[in-house]
């Protein structure tokens, strides 16, 4: 019986995928195992391989396609198998006159490809990709979603797009503009942005307007920190970093602090047994924010090497799709870059995120002279619906406690 190959469910919140390249033709045999597919999550890049070996028989699917999760791409089949053959149906150009033909009753998949994909629509004989968070954003806005330029694969329509045509940053699409009484400017020079860039605009936008943040802020006192940063060095290999001893010190402290280690969802704050630390990550292609399961349970010894290989592989994008998915808090630390703090926007539908700056020295007075004390501004952007000031605040203090008594983590 031939093996369906379909769009696999790559992580918790994946809904969609977009087709890079097919590694095979139709006709081709494949053995189990063998790439066929290149896709595009919002995540990362991800090879489908071969269920099982055969034919591949009635591939379906265009490169640049944007496809739900589930749907059928094509059958894996013994040489002269039969497979089904689902018929196309055919529409009039503007959309309208009857559909001859439907996939089989038994075929719960969406349609792909010839079978108008999810956020695919005809307007005025046009056809319009765009993504369920763009069509709501147009809709709130009057504005017209064929009359916004999308920057995705085959002119997909990102939320990022309809904001910035909204405010006057993106020139409407040439095709639409005069209908719409738009007057045309000259043309401005377009970088496209990396699929990691616009899912990023689309989260952080969602995440940013809908997320009611507030924020902590303080100097952290890190001259424990640094010193033991010194003297591992020497013990140690590989040697921790200060993004790794300040990883260790969140994770073990927000097992005191559940609320801030919480997932908020459908009006409910989840709170877990275990801390997935997210370590935001920057790469060539954008922001990632790789997820260490269960860093509370970690080591010394098993942290550290274990945070460098993540970002490592972050920053090569050989992720695997379950390493970037299920997080419930996130560090992000721009200290390296020689930043003194920022504000951060929290990674939903996590509840908080801490950023830390550059290690500065300030004075201060003591025993009636100044002395010297080096510390990392720190700011913790909470979500108020879960949490208020005085829970982001005994975390902060937790956390400085033990940065300046380590024992206090064992």
């Amino acid at each position: 019986m031939a093996t369906e190959l379909r769009v696999p469910k790559l992580g918790m919140d994946m809904e969609e995928a977009d087709i890079v390249r097919w590694l095979v033709k139709e006709g081709d045999e494949v053995e189990k195992g063998d790439p066929v597919l290149e896709i595009d999550t919002d995540k990362t890049s991800y090879e489908i391989e071969a269920p099982d070996g055969g034919v591949i028989r009635n591939l379906r699917g265009d490169e640049g396609e944007t496809i739900p999760v589930g749907a059928k791409l094509a059958y894996i089949a013994a040489p002269g198998e039969e497979v089904p053959d689902p018929a196309k149906p055919s529409e009039t150009r503007n959309g309208s006159g009857p559909r001859e033909g439907k996939l089989p009753k038994e075929d719960p998949a969406p349609r792909v490809a010839e079978n108008k994909p999810e956020g695919l629509h005809s307007e005025n004989g046009r056809r319009v990709r765009a993504s369920p968070a763009a069509r709501r954003a147009a809709a709130e806005r009057d504005l017209p979603i064929r009359n916004v330029s999308g920057s995705g694969p085959h002119g997909r329509i990102y939320l990022s797009d309809v904001l910035e045509t909204d405010s006057g940053l993106r020139t409407p699409d040439p095709e639409v503009a005069e209908d719409a009484g738009y007057a045309t400017p000259a043309p401005a020079l377009r970088e496209p942005l990396s699929r990691i860039r616009r899912i990023g605009a689309e989260r952080t936008a969602r995440s940013f307007s809908e997320v009611p943040h507030f924020y902590l802020t303080r100097d952290l006192e890190a001259d424990r920190l640094l010193d033991l940063v010194g003297r591992l060095r020497e013990k140690m290999e590989p040697a921790p970093s200060v993004t790794e001893l300040l990883a260790l010190v969140v994770a073990r402290t927000l097992k005191d602090h559940p609320r801030l280690n919480g997932r908020y969802a459908n009006g409910e704050l989840e709170l877990n047994p275990w801390v997935n630390l997210g370590i935001a990550v920057a790469t060539e292609a954008g922001l990632v924010v790789p997820v260490l399961k269960g860093a509370d349970a970690l080591s010394l010894r098993e942290l550290v090497p274990a945070v460098k290989d993540l970002v490592r592989r972050a920053r090569d994008d050989r992720l695997r799709p379950e390493e970037l998915s299920g997080g419930t808090f996130t560090l992000s630390n721009l200290g390296t870059m020689q930043i003194d703090s920022f504000n951060p926007i929290i990674n939903a539908p996590e509840v908080a995120i801490l950023a830390v700056g550059r290690v500065r020295t300030v004075p201060e007075w003591r025993d009636g002279e100044w002395i010297p004390r080096r510390v990392i501004f720190g700011t913790l952007s909470v979500d108020h619906r879960v949490a208020d000031g005085a829970d982001g605040a005994r975390f902060f203090m937790d956390v400085q406690a033990a940065l300046s008594d380590w024992e206090l983590l064992l």
